[in-house]
């Protein structure tokens, strides 16, 4: 596509790909061809008549051309490149939360049925922690079990009904519960999935070739004092908004709180293995709803890189009620997730 009055390549992206609109809608079945000089040229029918809905909202990446260097595949190891992402200037509605904008969280994974159960939907997030590796929760598989031929995981997706450059699925090869997690309890809730090698030749070893858009997201040290650590925290995915579930990746910044404010709703049920989140403002109250679950919790470390503190696991009020959210801590399963991955703590 070439944009109305511009030199350069752009590409269009329908289904509210941007987010959905709130004005009237002035325009329908707008059709360029790049040679016009002003939108007006376009137009096929009377400026107010349409058929349309905001979900269909179309819009314009002016500098798609430019930006084709950002997918370049990265071959740097795992611990040098965890946690980066693309730093944008722009923003804007999980619940008390936003828009994403494509590339902004390149380690959100997304776990999807395959087969004649409901081929695509999806199940859970998760969070890419290596090549071969997403990290999720173990309550994710109590529903549909723990089958690798039922599920499929898709990286670098930002809309889920638009399709990406950038989007990979891969099939799961081994699907791996903690072994102390029952499922009548909430302890112990996270699980390690390891995925199929890319259709692409990969080198021994790689699963996911990683590029700006596609990139893992950093693991704690392990017994690491995330309270006294993390800042800048949030939580994404898919999930309830409020409304429905969202078309477009979402994210909603959110506090790390101390371990009382979960004790006082949940109180024995909520362990030393689990992190207290949320909002303390309740005119700003944010929480994870069932589309994200398994999905990442993350912060800024200082210095730089993005960590991977907590995994979406249960107690979120989905608008019903004021209790703050419960999430697996990741950094009291560190040693566990270096052994079944096979990477070397001690280098990390």
């Amino acid at each position: 596509m070439k944009f109305v009055s511009s030199s350069g390549v752009a590409k269009a992206r329908v289904m509210a790909y941007f987010g959905e609109g709130t004005g009237p809608i002035h325009v329908d079945n707008v059709k360029c061809n790049g040679m016009e000089r002003s939108l007006a040229d376009c137009l096929k029918q009377k400026p107010g008549t349409h058929n349309c809905r905001h979900s269909e909202d179309a819009g314009v990446i002016c500098d798609y051309g430019e930006s084709q260097h950002s997918n370049r595949e990265v071959k740097d190891p795992v611990s040098s490149i965890c946690g980066l992402r693309l730093v944008h200037t722009r923003q804007r509605r999980i619940i008390g939360g936003e828009n994403s904008l494509r590339g902004g969280w390149p380690w959100q994974a997304a776990i999807r049925l395959r087969g004649s159960r409901g081929d695509g939907r999806l199940v859970c997030g998760g969070t890419l922690i290596d090549t071969c590796w997403v990290l999720t929760s173990a309550h994710c598989f109590k529903r549909y079990g723990n089958s690798t031929k039922l599920y499929k995981v898709r990286l670098g997706d930002y809309h889920s009904l638009v399709p990406e450059e950038y989007e990979e699925e891969y099939g799961v090869d081994q699907i791996v519960l903690h072994p102390n997690y029952h499922s009548h309890s909430n302890d112990y809730d996270l699980a390690l999935v390891r995925l199929s090698p890319g259709v692409v030749g990969q080198a021994p070893g790689e699963c996911v070739s990683f590029s700006r858009h596609v990139l893992p997201a950093c693991l704690p040290m392990r017994k690491e004092r995330v309270l006294k650590q993390a800042s800048n925290c949030h939580i994404t995915g898919w999930g309830d908004t409020g409304r429905s579930y969202s078309k477009t990746l979402q994210q909603a910044p959110l506090s790390l709180l101390p371990r009382r404010h979960c004790q006082q709703y949940f109180h024995s049920a909520f362990t030393s293995r689990m992190l207290c989140a949320g909002s303390v403002q309740s005119e700003r109250r944010v929480d994870s709803c069932r589309g994200d679950s398994g999905g990442p919790l993350v912060c800024e470390r200082p210095g730089g890189g993005w960590v991977v503190y907590g995994v979406t696991s249960w107690g979120h009020a989905c608008r019903t009620h004021q209790s703050p959210g419960v999430y697996t801590k990741v950094s009291a399963f560190s040693s566990w997730i270096y052994k079944v991955t096979g990477r070397d703590e001690k280098k990390q």
